[in-house]
């Protein structure tokens, strides 16, 4: 049976497509009030009426401006009058070649894929720690285990970096009842990787021989966030048909 989240309220960042929007999905689907993020409020509040207009509550704010993704988890716990879990999917990457990389590009990726991530769990620790419960999950990516390769050595480096916080997070917030993991997804069917074509997908050499789809990495997350991954803390999981077995 899959994981119930009846009761929970649940933010998940960057959720208004792609992977976001299936992990939102996935956690309504077993119950859980789903905060659901984007830039426009707009765009969110048709993206809430979509999937559930009676458990999604619609929030919005820049994280290019990492201050905001407190006042965001502040927002969302003040209208769902709990937090049970944080899932950091929000960031955006592009291929660019290391010589033709600026360092104000460098810093806006940190601050999008990085620093609104450690800003948003430092506020949902102060919340988590009062409820001694609570569960994130930081999306990170195939690419911060080695080079970029098809991503940037920006979008590398920040999701390596969220890898660490995780590790650092999760030791540090043990003692409190809450755990920290990150999902490394290989290429998933998103817009990032809409123009590959069929032999693109065979030279990326996938044991399973397919591109990933949202729902694979949604079902994870589900995983991560409830009590049945009750004793997983400070984890890596690769989702990723294989991949990261050549290292």
């Amino acid at each position: 049976m899959a994981p119930s989240f009846s009761g929970h309220v649940i933010l998940v960042t960057g959720s208004t497509r792609g992977i976001g929007r299936a992990i939102a999905e996935a956690l309504v689907e077993r119950g859980a009030t789903v905060a659901i993020h984007g830039r426009t409020l707009a765009q969110v509040e048709k993206v809430c009426s979509a999937i559930h207009p009676g458990r999604t509550i619609p929030v919005s704010a820049d994280l290019s401006e990492p201050e905001a993704a407190g006042l965001l988890v502040d927002a969302v716990f003040r209208k769902g009058g709990r937090l049970d879990g944080l899932v950091n999917n929000a960031g955006a990457g592009r291929a660019v070649a290391f010589r033709g990389l600026k360092l104000e590009d460098w810093r806006a990726t940190h601050r999008l894929n990085l620093e609104s991530a450690f800003v948003a769990c430092r506020r949902a620790y102060s919340i988590m720690r009062r409820a001694r419960s609570g569960s994130i999950v930081n999306m990170a990516s195939l690419a911060a285990h080695g080079p970029g390769r098809m991503m940037g050595a920006d979008y590398a480096a920040s999701k390596a970096g969220l890898i660490s916080l995780t590790r650092s997070f999760a030791l540090e917030a043990a003692r409190f009842g809450i755990r920290c993991n990150a999902v490394s997804p290989g290429m998933v069917e998103t817009e990032m990787t809409e123009g590959l074509t069929e032999e693109n997908i065979r030279n990326l050499a996938i044991p399973l021989k397919r591109l990933g789809k949202p729902e694979d990495v949604a079902n994870v997350v589900a995983f991560l966030i409830s009590e049945e991954a009750s004793y997983l803390t400070g984890q890596v999981i690769h989702v990723d048909g294989g991949q990261f077995m050549y290292g």
